[in-house]
Order: C-alpha cells, then structure tokens, then sequence
C-alpha cells in the first residue's frame, strides 16, 4: 500500500495523474477512518516540498479543479453535495484533488464542504499578494542601518577585528580576528519586517535562522565567559559546540542556555506565551533541562513553565524549510502567522470557530492560502489592499 500511495501522490505532483488515479486517492482518504492513509500522505509531502522538487504551475492546478468541481458523479458513491448549474459537486474527492494540486501541493486534512466554484474564480480575481522572501535590515554598534536584501554579496563593513559579509542571499556571516577578553563588547542587531526572513552566521560559526517580524542582538565577537544573543520573534538555532562558553539566548521569560545543538524559540509579543522546542543535543529552559523532542513553554503573563513530551518538531520548523504546517491551530493562529509572513493586516466582522491542519508552500501568492482554507467550508476571506477581513 505504502508503494501505490507514494506512487499516486507522485502522479499527482508531477502533474501526470489520470483522473482514475485522483479517484482512487479519494478514494483511499474517503475510507481512511484511523488517519494513517493521511499521515502517510502528509509525510510525502513534507519530504518531497521541503526539497524544493515540487512545480508550482497555477494554471495547470486551476484547470485541474475546476474540471474536478464541474464533474458528474455517480449517486451511489458517498458525497457531500452542493447543488450549483444542476449539477452534484463533490465534496471529499474533489477537495482531496484541489488540496494537493493548488498551490504546488497544499494538503488539508480536514477537508469538509467545497463551496461553489465561483467563490473560488472570485478569489482568483483578487489581487494577489506575494510571500515573503529575503529581506532583513543590520544596525551596526554606532547605529548605521544596512538594508541586507539590496546589498551586494562582498564585505559589509568591519565591527573591531571582526569582517561582517554578505556570502549570499539571505546570508550574513562575521568573521572574528584576534579578540582581547577585555574589549568592549560591540553589539549588532538583525531584523527581518514582516514578511521578511533571513540567515546569519555568528562569530563562532553557529547559524541562525531568523523568521518574519523578528530580531536578534549579538555581539560582533564573544568574549567571556559565555556567547549571549537575545531574541524577539522567531528563530532556528545550530549552535557550536564550546563546552568552556555556553551558548545563552534570552528571549522574554526564558534564558536557554546550550552547548551544542539544534533548538527553535518562538517569542512573538502577540503569541501568550514563548515556545523552545529542542531537535538535537540538550538545552536548559530556565534550569528545567529538555530532551530531542521535547518543548518547553511559559506563559508570558504568569511565567509559569510547562512542558511537552512529544513535540511534531518538523512542524515547528517547517517555516525554516520554506513551508507552513498546521496542526490543528484555530483561524487566530493561522491568522497570526499569515500576517507576519505576507504583510497584512487582519480584522474579523464576527466570530469564528475554524481549526486547521495541513501544509502548504511558503513561497505561493495569498490568494492560494485564502482559497485553500475557505474551501473548508468554516471561513471567508475578503481583501482590500493589504487587509483581510474574516468572516464565518
């Protein structure tokens, strides 16, 4: 079975299934009751979109679901149905195909009731807002600002003995000379808009991944007897190992103090509480010490700490693979993260009771997004400029 669903799931990313094939997948989830047939397919997706193999093509995928919605269907097979022009639309098999072809693969699991087609041409309509991408702004110690997303790959500037350089594109990297303990610290500080995103390289080799709408102080050299950042928003650590100076980032409430490892720190202001999850090595969330797999959150209010066992840790730093993964956030969170990432604002005109689970791309348009999540049958978006109003 194992072998057929990756084959199916394969046809219909690379934009060769046969409408046999997009049946017989419907099939599959129809009767998939314990969710296995589900995860299964979400792990293939996380795999093959987190390696970049995965076309985007939006006029083939357009073309794919509008002929699905249109389609006629035998009364007997089980359907959700909503009546429009005389004919039966389908419901899970046509939300199955539309949820992995738009968007270049976007898979929702709580697939529930298809609204009419024209709702979906409306959206098409719209005007589309682009993803984020890399864009980030460096404040040196004397307050010089660098626009990093429209500097040239060569040497930025130079912070005492240390060389600050543009590798890349969404790259920054320090190179540290010769250090005397007794120097002044200098600090740097990168920050990334809304909408923005990018990577840095720190003195001592470790790597950060810095997500939208977040910053990150360090400075230019560590001396002493620790390597002390502090965080704001969202970031992906790769820490090197220095037994004799810890690594510590302060991020609110919570001190982590590592010596070698793979950790993420969600620290948004607008999220109730701060979030370490740990991949690799051990990390100490204010003394409480954490395992591969397990998370640590405190609440911003209280400041009391709690822990999770098992965290879906390729869910957490699914945005650092150019992807975001819901599992089961309700419309504010999803709301949350969509504003960072594509600059918008969001206001509702009424209450509204929607959890999500599924993957999409970061890298498509807004319209795609919206679409995919008021195909739900539990949302409605409508855009003005940049703002989205939410409706039930």
């Amino acid at each position: 079975m194992t072998d057929r669903l990756s084959y199916l799931v394969t046809q219909v990313l690379q934009q060769a299934a046969t409408a046999d094939e997009l049946q017989e997948l419907s099939n599959l989830l129809e009767a998939d009751g314990d969710g296995v047939i589900s995860r299964q397919i979400e792990a293939l997706l996380t795999q093959d979109i987190g390696t970049g193999n995965i076309p985007y093509d939006h006029q083939h995928w357009d073309n794919i679901a509008s002929s699905i919605l249109t389609a006629d269907k035998p009364a007997q097979t089980p359907l959700v149905p909503i009546r429009g022009n005389g004919r039966w639309r389908w419901g899970v098999a046509a939300c199955v195909a539309l949820f992995l072809a738009s968007g270049g693969a976007w898979y929702l699991l709580q697939y529930k009731v298809v609204r009419p087609i024209a709702n979906v041409e409306q959206q098409q309509h719209q005007a589309d807002i682009p993803p984020g991408a890399d864009r980030a702004t460096l404040t040196l110690a004397d307050g010089t600002e660098i626009p990093l997303d429209s500097a040239t790959q060569n040497t930025l500037a130079k912070q005492g003995n240390t060389i600050i350089s543009k590798p890349g594109n969404g790259r920054l990297a320090y190179q540290s000379g010769s250090v005397l303990s007794q120097e002044i610290p200098q600090y740097n500080i990168l920050r990334t808009p809304r909408g923005g995103q990018f990577q840095v390289q720190l003195p001592d080799g470790s790597k950060v991944w810095l997500n939208a709408s977040s910053s990150l102080r360090y400075p230019v050299a560590f001396t002493g007897n620790a390597r002390t950042v502090e965080l704001n928003g969202e970031a992906y650590f790769e820490i090197a190992a220095n037994a004799t100076q810890p690594f510590i980032v302060k991020a609110a409430h919570t001190n982590i103090q590592v010596l070698g490892t793979q950790f993420n720190v969600m620290a948004y202001e607008d999220e109730a509480s701060i979030k370490t999850t740990l991949l690799t090595g051990a990390v100490k969330v204010n003394d409480k010490r954490l395992y591969p797999g397990q998370g640590a959150s405190i609440d911003r209010q209280s400041g009391a700490l709690s822990m999770q066992e098992h965290v879906n840790t390729e869910a957490v730093i699914a945005w650092k693979n150019g992807l975001i993964q819901l599992e089961g956030e309700d419309i504010h969170a999803v709301m949350r993260l969509i504003t960072r990432w594509y600059d918008v604002s969001v206001t509702y005109n009424a209450p509204v009771n929607a959890h999500f689970r599924g993957i999409i791309p970061r890298n498509v348009p807004l319209s795609q997004v919206l679409k995919m999540l008021e195909m739900t049958g539990e949302v409605h978006f409508t855009v003005a400029d940049k703002r989205i109003i939410v409706s039930p």
